[in-house]
């Protein structure tokens, strides 16, 4: 079984789980970093996932990541780091039940101060208003995660301060699933 972290671009998945990992013992993989391996591997060409959504389009970048996902859910001690997007797949409910989800929520407004920072994804840089697409589809997003979530933590503190806090649930949670 996997602990999988779901939540919006900002969230924090990239920074809590590797921290998570190293204090459970698991290893670590982001998909949006394997999507980016994955690109090099088949074109030879270095581009990041921002660039990779891009490049291919968005049907061609879902197909890939689908089947990276699948390929990462079949493995044992991983905390797994999925995009924003992921859990809006079709089939993510079923990919993802059988593992330790964990949605690291973040308010909104918060959310949009750290995309912000970092620039504006590659799916909604041509909006006319960017912040207002990225609301709106936050919105679209938040009932999805919770929805597949077996544990909603909150990501406001530093991130040691909360893989502390998520650390003994997701024990608790991973401890339950393998009776």
């Amino acid at each position: 079984m996997s602990v999988v972290l779901i939540g919006f671009k900002g969230c924090g998945k990239s920074t809590i789980g590797p921290l998570l990992a190293e204090e459970m013992g698991f290893s670590f993989h982001d998909l949006d970093h394997l999507i980016e391996q994955r690109h090099f591997e088949e074109t030879g060409e270095r581009l990041g996932f921002r660039e990779v959504f891009r490049a291919r389009g968005e049907d061609s970048f879902r197909a890939m990541e689908n089947h990276l996902l699948r390929g990462q859910l079949g493995r044992e001690d991983l905390v797994l780091a999925l995009g924003g997007g992921t859990p809006m797949m079709p089939d993510a409910g079923s990919l993802l039940a059988p593992h330790c989800v964990v949605y690291l929520q973040v308010p909104e407004n918060e959310i949009i101060e750290r995309v912000r920072a970092d620039g504006w994804p590659a799916y909604i840089e041509n909006e006319a208003d960017p912040e207002e697409a990225l609301r709106l589809l936050f919105k679209k997003r938040v009932p999805r995660y919770e929805e597949l979530a077996k544990l909603i933590v909150e990501n406001t503190r530093a991130p040691e301060a909360v893989v502390a806090v998520a650390l003994p649930e997701i024990r608790t949670v991973l401890s339950k699933t393998e009776t």
